[in-house]
This record gives C-alpha cells, structure tokens and sequence, in this order.
C-alpha cells in the first residue's frame, strides 16, 4: 500500500515533503556510515554510540545537500517563469517537481545543469572544511571523525553531480543533452526519445554491474557486503528505465495532445460543433485520484471530466461516483477504476444534429457529453444549458 508523502517545512515558500520510502533508506545510510564508513577512516574506532551519533550528523547533512541540489533546479525554474509544486525526497534521492516545463531549449539546459552544479559548489565547500580542520586542528579522534564526515560528504556530492550528469533521462545529464538536441533538431519528441534509449542503456548497465558485483562478492568472500550495493544497483536500474519510458511516454502523449488540439475542424450549421465547449482539460486513465484531487480538481472547478489518453476518449469521471471512494483508498485507485467507461450514451460526434444530441444528453442521467471528430479524438464537450439555448 503506497502512503501520501507528508510535508515537513516549507521552503522560500515551496513545500518539503517526506516520501515514507525515503525513512528505511536514511536509517539505512546511517548505519553504513558508522559501521563502515567511520571505522575505515577513523582509528583507534569510536564506540558504536558515538559512530551512530556521527552517522546521523553525517547523514543529515548529505541528505541537506540533495535538498540544496533541488532548490537550485527550483530557482533557476522560478527565473525562467515555472511555479515549483513541491519538493520530495524518497528513496532514491530527491524531486523537484515543477508546475508546466521550460518552454525552450536553453531554458530547459539552464533549468537542468542548476543541480549538478549546486552539487559541484557544495563538493567545494565540504573539501574545505575538510582542509580546514585537517590543517588548523589538533586531529583528536574527535577531530578526525569530524574530518572523515566532511570527505564523505565531499565526494558524495561530488559523485552525486556526477552521476547526475550522465546522458541519459531522466537524470539531469539527459535533461541537459535533450535541450542541445532540442535545440539543433528543432524537435522536443525526437530529441527526448533518444535520450529516454540512452537512459534505458545507461538502466541497464546500472543492473548489469548489480549482478556481476553478486558474482564477484561469492568468489572473494564478500558477498554481503557486495550484495547490499548489488540489490541497490539493479533497484536503481529498474527506476531509471522504467522512468526514462515514461518520460517518452508522457512527451509522446502530449504532443498528441497538441495535434489534436491544433486539428482543423470542419464545422456544419446545426450541429454540435457549433454549441459545443472546447474541452477545459481532459484527465487521462492511470492517473491517480490522489493527484487529481491535489493537482487538478483545484484549478478546475467542474463535476464532470473527460478521461482521454493519446486524445482518445476512455471515459468519464464524475465527481459524484468520485465521493463514493473514501478517502484512504485515493492513494492507490487511478481514474480508470472509478470512471464510466466509454458508452454509446455519453459521447455524440460534433457532425451529429443538436436535436440528437439534446436527446443523448435528457437519457444518459448526467447532462454531459464529450464531443469526439470524424476520426474518434476528443474535441469538446456539451452539456444540456448548452443545447437547449441553440434550440
């Protein structure tokens, strides 16, 4: 069962929110950290306690700079004019999730290499601090656990801003080389199709070096200590393809979406198409009923929505059936499983006489049509105050 991520702080005005994902792995990074982190690089070894207390120190701080990584994709949004809807962390890092996208190239480029470069500027600083207590300090044991944290954080961020800037989505290195071939081809769904291939390839090698790390590990004796980062590098893996697919699959959607809307209609006096409204927004089938209460329900005060995928018409959604869902169950329901599917009652072509439709919209106990063309998109839609003015 999937649970609603809570917020914990807001921001310079945007909300921190806490995937419980992300609770087992911090727990998880502390104890790698004082149980082998620390004893590696501090000697004689601190008591358990004490490596546990530094552990979460030390964790905090790294987990501080992936929030630092997403506000600087935060503010660079916020400068080229997108509203930033939250920011997440959950079991594999952190997410800055935007309102809308960069509407060019370089806006997108600018937006995509803010993180990886915060991650570069805090490296710096960590390497630092690092100098300073090495140069200007006694080294205590204390002293040197203070020293071990900062390289540890040192080359986590840096390794942090490396990975991210590998070439394939969804990672930021993807990002960066999608708005370069955005802007030379002059095409977003081409450029982020090749760069989802390199995202699925770079997946791949992710689990491939998972599984020859457990091969590894078997033949010198280490196997638990390698099977730990294995089992995290083919969970990884899996994420990052099955992220990259969708990042096409969503940009294939919506630019269908925008040919369709750009589609010349032919309208006929006397049919729907003259009465009808272009549709306020459309919702598609695997969308969750949390995130659409959250995300789309507040900006669009309607009771009936159009259920569309590709632009084709799936169903309808009333907020009626909708209240029948209680409230702990919209987390882990999509639209599809409370949505009327597609009937002959609830949709009308847009060439169809007004006096049919009136009749369709009187039977079908919703007073809602969506309006679909000649060749099965959707269009508009029409309610019954709509047709009754025309008649």
């Amino acid at each position: 069962m999937r649970f609603k991520p809570f917020q914990v702080a807001r921001l310079f005005g945007i909300p921190l929110m806490i995937d419980y994902s992300w609770l087992p792995m911090a727990a998880l990074h502390i104890w790698l950290v004082a149980q082998f982190w620390l004893p590696l690089k501090v000697s004689p070894p601190l008591p358990l306690w004490q490596n546990l207390l530094f552990g979460a120190g030390i964790t905090a701080l790294f987990f501080a700079s992936v929030i630092g990584h997403e506000l600087a994709h935060a503010f660079v949004a916020r400068l080229e004019g997108i509203k930033i809807y939250d920011i997440q962390l959950h079991i594999f890092g952190g997410w800055a999730r935007l309102v809308g996208e960069p509407g060019t190239a370089m806006a997108e480029f600018r937006v995509a290499v803010a993180g990886p470069a915060a991650s570069f500027l805090l490296a710096i600083f960590f390497w630092l601090c690092l100098y300073t207590v090495q140069e200007f300090t006694s080294r205590t044991l204390m002293e040197r656990a203070i020293a071990a944290g900062f390289l540890y954080l040192a080359a986590a961020n840096l390794f942090l801003a490396m990975f991210n800037l590998l070439p394939g989505l969804p990672l930021d290195g993807g990002r960066a080389m999608r708005a370069y071939l955005w802007h030379k081809r002059g095409d977003i769904l081409s450029a982020t199709r090749t760069m989802s291939r390199m995202g699925v390839g770079i997946a791949y090698m992710l689990m491939s070096y998972g599984m020859f790390l457990v091969g590894y590990g078997m033949f010198r004796g280490t196997f638990w200590q390698d099977f730990v980062v294995a089992v995290w590098m083919m969970v990884l893996g899996v994420f990052l393809k099955n992220a990259a697919e969708s990042d096409y699959r969503n940009r294939q959607r919506r630019a269908s979406e925008s040919t369709n809307s750009q589609r010349e209609l032919v309208i006929a006096p006397g049919t729907v198409g003259e009465v009808m409204h272009a549709p306020a927004v459309s919702i598609t089938p695997e969308l969750s009923v949390s995130e659409f209460v959250d995300r789309i329900l507040p900006k669009n005060r309607l009771v009936i929505f159009a259920v569309a995928h590709e632009g084709r018409l799936h169903g309808i959604l009333s907020l009626g059936k909708l209240r029948e869902l209680p409230s702990e169950l919209w987390e882990t329901t999509i639209i599809r499983d409370v949505m009327l599917p597609i009937s002959e009652d609830l949709f009308v072509p847009m060439r169809a006489s007004i006096e049919h439709a009136q009749r369709k919209l009187k039977s079908n106990q919703l007073g809602f049509l969506a309006v679909i063309d000649q060749d099965g998109f959707l269009v508009g839609s029409l309610n019954l105050s709509d047709v009754e003015r025309a008649a």
